[in-house]
């Protein structure tokens, strides 16, 4: 189990603006897949307290369940090893959650019991390492629809901040904080039933 803060900021993209960006940054990178896998209470315990519970798929086959939680700067990040093949309507025992996420899940008043995969979103990502932090692209697949989304993570807030506007004003983009990837599938998910 590791428990990280994470401090990103965020842009959604239009198509052009990404490769753009692509094309600028990540010339010579083959994008990387990962396919997330969004998990709450059919009534959204979760994320009704802003939280998120994701089992994470990554590129070298193995899976991670991450609980994150807002913090007074970013997110308090719970990340442990996950033990089986998600899939989509998969009901989760409580047995199957990390002792420490569930602990904080519990002292949340979350249902247990009801835990279930909801969902799933693709992701096709870029990463670089820049002097001011990690710059993401991500081109995202989920329910017949699709995003783009440029993020920045970074490990001081007013720093980070002060970087990502001046790349933004770099790439002549308008700063708009977008919604997380998983507001944004649970919100065309509600919309699109």
């Amino acid at each position: 189990m590791v428990i990280e803060r994470e401090i990103e900021f965020k842009q959604l993209l239009d198509s052009d603006s990404y490769t753009s960006i692509k094309t600028q940054y990540f010339n010579n990178q083959t994008p990387f897949k990962q396919v997330n896998y969004y998990i709450d209470t059919v009534d959204f315990q979760i994320q009704s307290q802003k939280m998120a519970l994701r089992i994470r798929e990554k590129a070298d086959g193995t899976f991670e369940l991450t609980l994150k939680v807002p913090d007074t700067v970013g997110l308090l990040e719970y990340n442990a090893r996950f033990h089986m093949q998600p899939a989509e309507n998969m009901i989760l025992e409580p047995s199957d959650i990390d002792d420490d996420i569930r602990e904080v899940l519990e002292q949340r008043h979350v249902q247990l019991d009801a835990l279930k995969i909801l969902g799933a979103l693709t992701t096709y990502r870029l990463e670089t390492q820049t002097d001011g932090g990690l710059l993401i692209l991500d081109h995202s697949l989920y329910l017949g629809t699709e995003d783009y989304e440029l993020e920045f993570e970074v490990r001081d807030f007013e720093v980070g901040q002060q970087a990502f506007n001046n790349l933004l004003a770099q790439l002549k983009l308008s700063p708009i904080v977008p919604k997380n990837k998983v507001q944004r599938f649970f919100e065309y998910q509600r919309k699109h039933q």
